[in-house]
């Protein structure tokens, strides 16, 4: 059943990732922007991690805890604050509608039940925390480019921004409001951390 599990899961993050770059490539659209979004790089993550729980569902390892937490952490993020702040703020018909719910929706949801109801589970240990380089890595990248280059993100209707995500915007909402949000995310980041470090542990029977 996991082995099942996790490859739908692969299967659908990978075919809703070459289908949305064909369409960025059809378009003319920024191969840099498409990479350099949390979600894409998230399902990124979450889509080499499943594909390797198909080969070895009881794989484990330093290097595979980091990804294994990194996918399962951004992507319950990803879901967590697309489906409270930035839902519609885009309208998308087609088959952008169609990605777009597979990348905030459906593989969030399948890969959260997966970790959490689905055995064997990963083992993970705070060394998997390792992850946040990434996490905070991405940060500082979106952040930089905002300052130094051009990038022309679409955040709402008729809206553009220099990074992906309006609630980043320090234009719009001045640095200390976005230190604000991004503290608070890494607290969240954190905090799902931690919740799945305790439950990859198995139980103690006293």
């Amino acid at each position: 059943m996991s082995r099942l599990w996790h490859g739908a899961i692969a299967l659908i993050a990978t075919v809703a990732l070459v289908v949305q770059f064909v369409l960025v490539l059809d378009r003319d659209g920024s191969v840099v922007n498409f990479f350099s979004y949390f979600t894409v790089e998230s399902n990124i993550l979450v889509a080499i991690a499943c594909w390797l729980v198909v080969l070895k569902p009881e794989r484990g390892g330093t290097a595979f805890g980091i990804l294994r937490l990194g996918g399962l952490v951004g992507i319950t993020i990803t879901g967590i604050i697309f489906s409270t702040i930035l839902a519609g703020a885009v309208k998308l018909d087609g088959v952008d509608w169609w990605t777009d719910k597979a990348f905030h929706y459906v593989v969030p949801a399948m890969a959260v039940v997966g970790f959490v109801f689905l055995k064997p589970r990963t083992r993970l240990d705070k060394s998997a925390l390792w992850f946040l380089v990434w996490a905070m890595g991405w940060l500082a990248y979106t952040l930089i480019r905002a300052e130094v280059g051009s990038p022309k993100y679409l955040v709402e209707d008729g809206k553009f921004s220099k990074v992906p995500y309006d609630f980043l915007d320090i234009d719009a909402h001045g640095t200390g409001a976005v230190a604000i949000v991004s503290v608070g995310v890494l607290v969240l980041a954190l905090a799902i951390s931690t919740f799945y470090i305790r439950l990859s542990r198995p139980a103690v029977h006293v």
